[in-house]
């Protein structure tokens, strides 16, 4: 069966992570008297160098454009559990610790690397990352209390907000998206008073560029992601026979050039009304 240019791409990105990673590993081999060629060692291994990476493969906080002076105070938001929002079939609540099984499954199902699943302090490490000071999550609920998947601000504490979200598979291309992300922003200006919020995607991933649209959101130039400098302009030298139509269009409306769209995400902004 024929590989989708756009599962194509993505994979060719996937590729060039796993690939980072044994970069990693070997430095680290050594040091650590680890032998990777057995099964459960490796799965040890990589789920460290994964854990490590994490804030570089989801897409860098540190990135964002402006730090809160002073910083955002949390208060005003619900704790562990309590509801934030309900809408006509979907309910968004803090995340809680009975909802750990879930959001597991959505991260297995989105990771490339799954060995590393296996090692149960990767888990840990995994399930305490949507703790983190500064985050805020969200579960999504159906009103019959099934787990649809997750929402949330990656980092509280940069502005605009950065959108984030992930859906178990099975309720993927039903809309949920963005009626969650609607639901949550929502909420949220309502709570905190803040009416702009930032979605950065994947120039290959065009369910998330419509979900992005259908939120309204408009483009606002592109962002690093995972590589940097000289590594990155090598990448997309070495990738730019993936530029195609679609591509150059995209290139035109955020005003780069198509090249660039191969190794940065695309940087969407969403303003609400006053």
């Amino acid at each position: 069966m024929k590989m989708k240019k756009e599962d194509r791409n993505i994979h060719l990105k996937e590729q060039m992570m796993f690939s980072e990673l044994l970069d990693r590993l070997e430095e680290r081999q050594d040091r650590l008297h680890i032998d990777y060629d057995e099964e459960e060692g490796a799965a040890e291994g990589f789920g460290s160098l994964f854990s490590d990476l994490q804030e570089d493969i989801t897409l860098c906080e540190e990135d964002c454009p402006e730090k809160r002076s002073p910083s955002f105070d949390p208060s005003a938001l619900p704790r562990e559990g309590e509801l934030l929002i309900e809408g006509e079939r979907l309910c968004l609540l803090a995340i809680s610790e009975k909802d750990c099984r879930g959001y597991l499954e959505v991260e297995y199902d989105s990771s490339f690397i799954k060995e590393a699943f296996t090692d149960e302090s990767f888990l840990e490490k995994v399930w305490e990352s949507f703790f983190q000071k500064n985050k805020a999550y969200y579960s999504i609920f159906d009103l019959n209390s099934v787990f649809l998947g997750y929402c949330g601000i990656r980092n509280l504490q940069a502005k605009p907000w950065e959108l984030s979200i992930a859906l178990k598979r099975e309720y993927q291309g039903q809309g949920i998206g963005p009626e969650s992300l609607q639901l949550l922003m929502k909420a949220l200006k309502r709570r905190t008073g803040e009416r702009i919020f930032r979605g950065r995607v994947d120039a290959d991933n065009e369910s998330s560029i419509s979900m992005m649209r259908k939120i309204g959101a408009k483009a606002h130039g592109i962002s690093e992601v995972f590589l940097r400098g000289e590594r990155l302009a090598a990448y997309e030298k070495k990738n730019k026979y993936l530029v195609d139509d679609r591509l150059k269009e995209l290139a035109k409306e955020f005003k780069v050039e198509p090249q660039e769209l191969i190794g940065h995400a695309l940087d969407f902004w969403i303003e609400l009304p006053a």
